[in-house]
């Protein structure tokens, strides 16, 4: 004896049409205040004593007044090789007193810009690639 499933599917569309005749009167705000300090960090560098990118810092803009600032650079496993506070010191591409191999390696730059009676905390981070 032979038998024959049939099977049987329904589909429901249900729509929903929402109109608005006149648009909500959210207050909104403009974004005027852009800050003129930008603080430059290289994505690349070479420690090969050749004077040319052998220091990796990160070098604000001369409009910036900074109360605070902080540079870390870390290796890809988290480990931190290097650390300053001050804008004029740099890696220059050793860790534990040994030159760090060639790889990417990420920063985080952590400064207060002073502006007006201000102080606004700011975070720039990213990677840098080390070459020998």
């Amino acid at each position: 004896m032979k038998t024959k499933t049939t099977f049987f599917s329904f589909l429901f569309v249900l729509i929903f049409l929402t109109t608005a005749t006149t648009a909500p009167n959210y207050p909104h705000t403009e974004n005027t205040n852009t800050c003129a300090c930008e603080i430059y960090v290289p994505n690349v560098f070479s420690p090969n004593g050749d004077s040319k990118n052998d220091v990796f810092k990160a070098v604000p803009g001369t409009s910036c007044s900074l109360s605070q600032f902080s540079l870390k650079v870390f290796d890809r496993f988290g480990a931190m090789v290097f650390e300053t506070s001050s804008t004029d010191e740099g890696w220059d591409g050793s860790f534990k007193g040994q030159n760090a191999p060639s790889a990417t390696y990420i920063y985080v730059v952590q400064y207060e810009l002073n502006e007006d009676t201000k102080k606004l905390p700011k975070v720039n981070s990213g990677s840098v690639a080390l070459i020998r």
